[in-house]
């Protein structure tokens, strides 16, 4: 089962991006640099650093929880559908903080590989429903009138910020997710290393 959790968590990391906000745009000399992999530094949080970054995440997370509901999106001048659309997006990025915090409380109690993957699925999917409501709000032609996209533009800006702090806190809690896995799978294959000695040496 741990082993099937490994390769779950593998497969998911490999088709998630280490930030979140997906309308960064690069030079010809970064896409150079970028076909040259540099190795990365996994580090493993001790249980003190550990507890202190899930404190921390989950301050971040309620901070970003008011600052979402201070907006008051209702009061953009859409046409209903569009009004619909905002208020969908508004209300899953909410969801998505209350679950991700969810998942905090959970994992606060004890690590296991299990809990920390649905950590990081929560904030992945977090991060998708903020460059949604991003997007959602940079549309130019949503507001109606200069006032109405005057706010719609603040409101984008900081949905853009908390969406940056967020991708500052995935990626830490990537680089951790791996180098966990590396030792349950390390520890997972000790007993197979124990078994394949031969009898004459037991």
């Amino acid at each position: 089962m741990f082993r099937n959790l490994l390769i779950t968590g593998c497969a998911f990391l490999s088709t998630i991006p280490a930030f979140a906000n997906t309308t960064t745009k690069f030079d010809a000399s970064q896409l150079a640099n970028a076909q040259q992999p540099k190795p990365v530094a996994l580090r493993l949080m001790s249980d003190s650093q550990f507890a202190t970054f899930l404190e921390r995440l989950d301050a971040d997370l309620l901070r970003s929880e008011l600052q979402l509901k201070k907006m008051d999106v209702k009061s953009l001048s859409l046409d209903a559908q569009e009004k619909q659309e905002l208020q969908r997006s508004y209300l899953r990025c909410l969801q998505s903080l209350d679950d991700t915090r969810d998942e905090i409380q959970k994992l606060s109690q004890k690590q296991t590989l299990k809990l920390d993957l649905f950590l990081l699925i929560g904030l992945n999917e977090l991060a998708r429903n903020l460059d949604s409501l991003d997007e959602t709000l940079m549309n130019p032609m949503a507001p109606n009138g200069a006032g109405g996209t005057h706010k719609a533009l603040g409101y984008a800006r900081e949905v853009l910020s908390i969406d940056d702090s967020l991708a500052t806190e995935i990626s830490t809690f990537q680089h951790h997710f791996i180098a966990f896995t590396g030792i349950v799978d390390a520890t997972l294959d000790q007993p197979q290393a124990d078994a394949s000695e031969p009898q004459s040496q037991k």
